[in-house]
Parts: structure tokens; C-alpha cells; sequence
């Protein structure tokens, strides 16, 4: 494989999994400011669509009858990666911290190689088969919050399990990624998938909304927040992803995911002043 690509795919994951980390810190804050998780998911997704959309006015058309050929890979795409990825990952941070929420991703490479086995068949190595050992163990341990007492009273909280949703989401998209259809590039199939899933966003961002009598973004600091995660983690980070991936496969791509901790935690440190836990 071209050295060059390769080493292009290694600083596209870092920027991707850096941008991914702030995103945690951002949907924190949002929580901290009574930001409600679906509001902030449906307007982040807003944000994508409007951007993208003077790229792919032109071609909507085509796109349109790309989506009527690959309709139901397309959906689930939208599904797993808009509708419930980045929702459940904002609804975990209204109770679970910065640190804990971050090291759930750290699972995910782990999962990704176990379904491409299940999948594609893919080849796993002994050495992966270690670290998705190893991984599984880490994970439980953020589960029981690092007290075994705690899985036999089911004493964790709820954030972890809306957090292992979200990663469970991610790795399966990330698994499936070669299944996008060639004909499309990566710039409409963004845009396709940001519109499918923000209409299946709108039904619970209509409800939470009207629960909590505000559909509208008032509060402090609130637009900053959505631009930034919109930008951000949503539309840089997901084109970086998928070019990765296509330069290095979902396995290889997946073990980035371990730098969202890092980031994510030095982040909350300096600006939350969170602390470290031995879970």
C-alpha cells in the first residue's frame, strides 16, 4: 500500500478521534446548561445538512436515484450513525461523566474486528484476540464503576449503558462501510445520510421538546456548542473516518478510537476539572 496514503489515513484518524473528544466535552457542557441531549443532536445535524448542501444542490437529482437503488443500506447507515450514535452518546452525558463516557469508545475496535468476523468473515490474529479479551474486561470494569459489588445490585449508571448503545451503533457502521455504494462519493453520501437521519431524529427532538416547553436554542452558549459539534465531530470527522477506513480497512481504522480518551480526558481535566478514576 502507498506509504503516502497510509500515513494521510493516520493523521485524518487523529484529527477525527481529537475532533470526536472535544465532541464528549461539548455534549457535557451542554448537559451542565440544561442543553437538552435531542435538541442538540437535531440542530448538529442541521448544521451538516446546510453546509453540505450547496456541494450537492447540483447532483440531487442523482443522488435521489442512487438513494431509490440502495434505499435500505442507506437508511440503516442513517440510523446507526445520525439517529442513535451521536443522540444516545448526548443523552449518556446527562449522567455519566466526561472520562467514564469517553472510555467506552475504546471498545469499539474490539467490536468492530468480532463483527467483521461475524460479517465478511475477516481474518482476526491471535494478537487481536488478546486485545479484544483485554478490552472486554476494561469495559465491564467501566461498568460496575470499578466495584464488583455492583453487578450483582445493578448499581452502574444509566449514561454507561446509553454510551454502550451508541459505541455498539458505531462499530457496526464503521464494519459496514464497504458497503456504501461505490457510485456515490463521500460528500453526498454525508448529506444523505445527515437528511435521513435528522427525520428520524424529529419525532423525539418534537417530544422532548415539547416536554420541556423550548424548541428553540436559548441558552447560553448553546449555538457555539452546535456549531462546533456540527462542524466538528459530525462533518469533518465523519468524512476523515470514511476516507480512512477506505485506505485502511475498518480493523486497522478502529484502533484509533483509543485516542478518544485521551483527548476527551485532557479536555475535561483542564476545562471541567474532572478527575481520573481507577475505573
Amino acid at each position: 500500500m502507498d506509504k503516502s496514503k497510509i500515513l494521510s489515513a493516520y493523521i485524518f484518524l487523529i484529527f477525527a478521534t481529537a475532533l470526536w473528544g472535544g465532541n464528549i466535552v461539548a455534549a457535557k457542557i451542554a448537559s451542565n446548561i440544561t442543553l437538552e441531549p435531542i435538541k442538540l443532536s437535531f440542530f448538529r445535524n442541521l448544521v451538516v445538512i446546510f453546509l453540505l448542501l450547496p456541494f450537492v444542490f447540483q447532483k440531487i437529482s442523482i443522488i435521489y436515484s442512487i438513494f431509490k437503488k440502495n434505499w435500505k443500506i442507506i437508511i440503516f447507515f442513517s440510523i446507526l450513525s445520525v439517529s442513535i450514535f451521536n443522540t444516545s452518546m448526548n443523552i449518556a452525558l446527562t449522567t455519566s461523566s466526561v472520562i467514564s463516557t469517553s472510555l467506552m469508545p475504546a471498545f469499539a475496535p474490539s467490536m468492530i474486528i468480532v463483527l467483521s468476523l461475524m460479517i465478511f468473515n475477516s481474518k482476526i490474529s491471535y494478537l487481536q484476540f488478546i486485545g479484544v479479551i483485554i478490552s472486554f474486561i476494561g469495559f465491564i470494569n467501566i461498568i460496575i464503576r470499578g466495584d464488583i459489588f455492583n453487578l450483582g445490585s445493578l448499581n452502574f449508571v444509566i449514561g454507561d449503558i446509553w454510551m454502550l448503545g451508541c459505541v455498539s451503533c458505531w462499530a457496526l457502521y464503521s464494519s459496514l462501510i464497504r458497503k456504501i455504494p461505490k457510485e456515490i462519493d463521500n460528500i453526498s453520501f454525508l448529506f444523505l445520510i445527515f437528511f435521513i437521519g435528522n427525520i428520524f431524529v424529529i419525532p423525539f427532538y418534537i417530544f422532548e421538546s415539547s416536554i420541556n416547553q423550548s424548541f428553540t436554542i436559548n441558552e447560553q452558549y448553546g449555538w457555539l456548542l452546535v456549531l462546533y459539534c456540527g462542524i466538528g465531530p459530525a462533518l469533518i470527522s465523519y468524512l476523515l473516518w470514511i476516507k480512512a477506513i477506505k485506505i485502511m480497512g475498518a480493523n486497522n481504522s478502529g484502533l484509533f478510537l483509543n485516542l478518544i480518551p485521551i483527548f476527551s480526558s485532557l479536555i475535561s481535566i483542564i476545562f471541567l476539572k474532572e478527575k481520573l478514576e481507577l475505573f
